[in-house]
This record gives structure tokens, sequence and C-alpha cells, in this order.
């Protein structure tokens, strides 16, 4: 009965350190794509600059803050 109750106290450790794992997992794949996707948009803004588009365009089609943009320039 003892190896049961080990096997079984194992196999639970096991389950919870892989949904640790996939958690981080899932994180940093969903933090990546924000990243990305933030990038993305100040490279269409550091663009939309270059045109001479006006600030306030930028601001609206990017989602990216004033200072964001400023920054930019």
């Amino acid at each position: 009965m003892k190896q049961v109750e080990e096997r079984y106290i194992s196999f639970e450790a096991s389950k919870m350190a892989y949904r640790d794992i996939k958690n981080s997992v899932d994180t940093a794949k969903r933090e990546g794509i924000a990243e990305g996707m933030n990038q993305k948009a100040l490279d269409i803004a550091r663009n939309m600059l270059a045109d001479g588009i006006d600030i306030n365009l930028i601001m609206k089609y990017s989602g990216l803050t004033q200072e964001q943009i400023e920054k930019l320039k």
C-alpha cells in the first residue's frame, strides 16, 4: 500500500510540475506576441513619421501614445 501512495504522490508532483512549466510557457508566449505587436506598431509609426503623417493620425492608427511616438523622432 505504501508503494501506491508514493506513486500517487509522485504522480501528483509530476502533474503540478507540468502545469507550472506549461503556465510559464503560455505566459512567455503571450508576452512575446505582445512584444512583437508593440514592435510592429513602433515600426509602422516610424514609417508614418518618415512620410510626414500627422502625429494625431499616427496615434489613432497605431495605438501608441504621443510620448512613444515622440521618442521615435
